[in-house]
């Protein structure tokens, strides 16, 4: 990682703030991790001197007294800055059981933040192959959208203004795009501009939906968001990048992860109904699908669709053809992209009928 996209120094006093003399001279490592669309991600690794003022579970110790710790470091700026306040106030709340511990945070420059994170060692490096994991995670959910303060004190963020914005600019490159690069858009355009044109009535209805109405949400579930963890011989799902988080309807969360799993897993994808009646009995409510709750489910789809999961894989899999915006994208990343592009679509399809 360059030092300009995360300065070491600045790694460096905060690791000293933390532990003063303990930190040892030059053994400070900071490794780029992939993922973070709009931030910086590194594991940060040291080896401290001794064993005073270490907690638990930090690090280890070797037989000389030195201890390694580690955590994770994510520079956050522009709007994704607001990812800092969402954490030191869920920190507070009971929500803290569900997102990595804040350890830290530096202000870097107006809208800049440099977070230090509880580092989360997963149990397995992709679980979800696993169903009873994916329910896991629906449990979780359940638990956060029920518990967690439904008014919380989070930063202030226009998201229905900025959703709308995001809609139409995904149908703006959608009436763009050639039509034969992608024939689930042809079959697709008239729903989609349907669906943009009703969406601030469709999402009224959705955050009005009874009995779930509206709650505090994570707003981006997706298997890149999520980790399950052993924690004293107990799996567990922990939850990252808490930048989107919002008040919204609990549907958005469930959907996304439902509908982004099961672009992966098959075996999520048959299962769909049952893990969505497993989230609503964990709720306490009847995990009968309605024709109501189904409605609703397609509507935060949608939603999630035209919050940019749509237009991003648009523009990938349109690169070269026309106004494309994304140029030099391989064939095979095109290829892919349109795939998740006709299941997005396939959304849109059924929020339209939903709604007509």
């Amino acid at each position: 990682m360059t030092r300009g996209a995360l300065d070491r120094a600045a790694v460096q006093a905060f690791l000293f703030a933390q532990h003063g003399d303990a930190l040892g001279d030059g053994t400070i490592e900071i490794r780029r991790l992939q993922g973070g669309l709009c931030s910086e991600v590194a594991l940060v690794t040291a080896q401290l001197r001794g064993g005073e003022g270490l907690r638990d579970g930090e690090g280890r110790r070797d037989g000389e007294g030195r201890r390694d710790v580690a955590l994770v470091a994510k520079l956050v700026q522009g709007a994704p800055a607001r990812e800092a306040a969402v954490y030191r106030r869920l920190s507070r709340s009971v929500a803290r059981r569900f997102s990595p511990e804040l350890l830290g945070a530096q202000r870097l420059g107006r809208r800049r933040w440099l977070l230090y994170l509880e580092r989360i060692v997963p149990a397995h490096p992709w679980p979800w192959a696993d169903s009873a994991h994916t329910a896991r995670v629906l449990d979780l959910l359940a638990r956060f959208h029920g518990e967690a303060p439904p008014r919380a004190a989070l930063p202030a963020w226009d998201h229905e203004a900025e959703h709308l914005a995001a809609a139409q600019g995904t149908l703006a490159l959608a009436e763009r795009l050639p039509r034969g690069e992608l024939p689930a858009l042809s079959r697709t355009l008239p729903a989609l501009r349907r669906v943009v044109e009703e969406l601030p009535a469709m999402r009224r209805q959705l955050l009005a939906f009874a009995p779930l109405g509206s709650a505090l949400i994570h707003g981006d579930v997706h298997p890149g968001n999520v980790m399950i963890r052993r924690r004293d011989g107990v799996a567990e799902p922990v939850l990252l990048d808490w930048a989107r988080a919002r008040i919204g309807s609990p549907l958005e969360d469930v959907s996304s992860w439902l509908q982004a799993l099961g672009y992966w897993e098959p075996e999520a994808r048959r299962r769909h109904d049952t893990l969505l009646a497993g989230y609503l009995a964990a709720r306490g409510l009847s995990p009968a699908l309605t024709r109501p709750l189904r409605d609703a489910y397609w509507f935060a789809a949608a939603s999630n669709a035209l919050a940019g999961a749509l237009g991003y894989h648009l523009g990938i899999a349109g690169a070269g053809a026309g106004p494309a915006v994304e140029p030099g994208v391989s064939p095979d990343a095109r290829a892919a992209a349109a795939r998740n592009a006709a299941d997005w679509l396939r959304v849109i399809r059924r929020a339209d009928a939903c709604w007509r």
